[in-house]
């Protein structure tokens, strides 16, 4: 009887799916483990399987982000008909408008096929545009969820294409289903990518926003402009009705942490841009997004001083409701000021995380055969330099901080940038292989800055702010 209940228990694993046998290996199966797992301090190797004239077409016009289908394998666990594209903005144009081919990726796990990689559906590969550490978009993705903001989960991953190694890349979750799911137990809700411009100002009957409605069947905005009114009818210093209808401890969460880690190419910044809104019950949350130029390279000079009263470069505070707004409140710039506080305590150790990362990846980022900045860079960037320098300086047209860049005006664009003079992505056919030493090359052949990075040591670009964050503390009287 006991053998019979054993074979029975047997039979019935098998056919719930909770393990697969291969060979010598076991795999867990979706329904046992969360796709959390895959995140974290760890590298998984992803490789992707596209037909030869799918991945010409790829490559020939990658702006176009067209999708693609793929077979594609992350670590032990191979997924047929999965969608692959191109992925990014100005990051993308860069790359298309170079000598380079490591372009960024977003993979659809269940795009073709009822499918998802452990309850995952989909994720990206960011491709280190402009980070010579590797590690820029990992420390603040992980800082933020470490001091409770709603942010996707990251980790790394070696990448190769038709079993050619392309890299170092990092791997993060998308602000999608899956993340919704995890994050509020629930997708039903309208998501809304804010895109450049999306000020949240309303003037005179205008509202100032450039979304993209990913999520949610209602497409008529009505909500998010309901939200807006309520943001921009704030009676000065008080709350109104804002508690009605937004998480206000995201949004004050965000900008410190923005401000902390001096990442502008957000909605601190002159583009008002990179962030998520999500309505979950009537309640919007602000979910951050796209750091890979946080912790100083986005802009010109020296942002070390930025204000944290005032936290905005580039542009002007009303100009900006959502911070101008909720700072104005007694109480919620208390909070945010403990925040800051929190930021700042918990980047006292930044050296000992560097290191930590260092150890995870410098094996990869030393065979990495496509990256866009050197192994001297690399080391440069990851170690703290005795009267180092504290600030990035890679734009080619030197601007003060703050200072507008072409195409603005009172903190608005005026009018798109043009990819590369409207000209065609050059021609890469002939484009030899870059060793680990080689700086990618522009369309005059010349080295490419803003997409190697710089030199300068994150560490000391940290401990610099940090300084200044407490100087400034003090002075504004904040305990």
């Amino acid at each position: 009887m006991k053998k019979i209940m054993i074979i029975v228990l047997m039979f019935t694993l098998i056919l719930s799916g909770c393990a697969t046998i291969d060979g010598n290996i076991s795999t867990l199966s979706n329904d046992v483990m969360d796709y959390t797992d895959l995140f974290g301090m760890k590298i998984h190797d992803i490789n992707v399987q596209i037909g030869t004239s799918d991945y010409e077409d790829l490559l020939e016009n990658p702006l176009d982000e067209t999708y693609y289908s793929v077979s594609l394998t992350v670590d032990d666990q191979t997924f047929g008909n999965v969608g692959f594209r191109t992925k990014g903005n100005s990051t993308l144009r860069s790359v298309a408008s170079s000598t380079s081919d490591r372009y960024s990726y977003k993979i659809n796990v269940s795009k073709y096929e009822d499918q998802e990689l452990y309850g995952l559906e989909e994720f990206v590969l960011n491709n280190m545009f402009s980070d010579p550490t590797f590690m820029r978009e990992y420390i603040s993705y992980t800082a933020m969820n470490d001091n409770g903001a709603i942010v996707p989960l990251v980790s790394y991953a070696n990448v190769s294409i038709n079993d050619t190694l392309k890299g170092l890349y990092l791997m993060v979750e998308t602000v999608d289903d899956s993340f919704l799911k995890r994050q509020f137990g629930s997708n039903e809700g309208n998501l809304y990518r804010c895109d450049q411009g999306t000020t949240l100002l309303v003037k005179e009957g205008v509202y100032s926003e450039s979304v993209e409605q990913k999520n949610g069947s209602d497409e008529s905005k009505s909500d998010l402009y309901a939200f807006m009114d309520i943001l921009n009818a704030m009676p000065e210093g008080e709350k109104g009705d804002i508690e009605d209808v937004l998480d206000v401890n995201s949004a004050l969460n965000y900008f410190a942490a923005n401000t902390v880690m001096q990442s502008y190419d957000s909605y601190n910044g002159q583009f008002a841009q990179n962030f998520y809104l999500y309505n979950h019950n009537g309640i919007f949350t602000v979910i951050p997004w796209d750091y890979n130029m946080s912790f100083g390279t986005f802009g010109n000079g020296d942002m070390t001083n930025a204000s944290i009263a005032e936290p905005v470069i580039g542009t002007s505070l009303n100009e900006r409701p959502l911070i101008e707004n909720l700072l104005a409140v007694e109480e919620y710039r208390e909070t945010y000021y403990e925040l800051i506080k929190k930021y700042v305590e918990y980047f006292e150790d930044l050296e000992v995380q560097v290191s930590e990362l260092k150890n995870l990846i410098e094996a990869s980022v030393l065979e990495d055969p496509t990256k866009f900045s050197t192994t001297e860079q690399f080391e440069s960037t990851t170690v703290y330099q005795e009267n180092g320098e504290t600030a990035v300086n890679m734009m080619n047209n030197q601007r003060n901080p703050g200072e507008m860049l072409p195409g603005m005006e009172d903190g608005q664009m005026t009018e798109q940038p043009q990819d590369m003079n409207n000209q065609p992505p050059p021609d890469k056919s002939d484009r030899p292989d870059m060793n680990k030493n080689e700086m990618p090359l522009n369309r005059e052949g010349k080295e490419d800055q803003m997409m190697s990075g710089n030199s300068v040591s994150l560490i000391n670009i940290m401990k610099a702010r940090l300084e200044a964050i407490k100087t400034q503390l003090e002075q504004l009287g904040v305990q």
